[in-house]
């Protein structure tokens, strides 16, 4: 098993978070609520690719976030990091552990 990178954004009861590694967006009311929605996201969409043809599930195993969004997000956490904020929103990368 293999860890994979996500990112998370938000404030007080509005947060987001995205997987790269697979193009996958949660919402939740804070950052242990997306975390925990995103290693639940992440673990079934695993699951329900190995369910399919050979194929299809090597495609959807391989597929990643557009490199601009990917890059955003690198970003807003970098920035973050610097003690940069906007908007009084935080940021931050956190690891999920990925059973492909």
């Amino acid at each position: 098993m293999r860890d994979i990178l996500c990112f998370a954004r938000g404030r007080e009861g509005d947060w987001e978070a995205l997987c790269a590694d697979f193009d996958i967006a949660v919402q939740g009311g804070s950052f242990n609520e997306v975390r925990e929605a995103m290693e639940t996201a992440v673990s079934e969409y695993v699951a329900a690719a190995r369910q399919e043809a050979p194929e299809t599930a090597e495609r959807l195993l391989n597929r990643h976030a557009p490199l601009r969004v990917s890059l955003l997000w690198t970003a807003r956490v970098l920035l973050s990091a610097w003690g940069h904020r906007t908007n009084g929103a935080a940021s931050a990368s956190f690891p999920v552990a990925c059973p492909a």
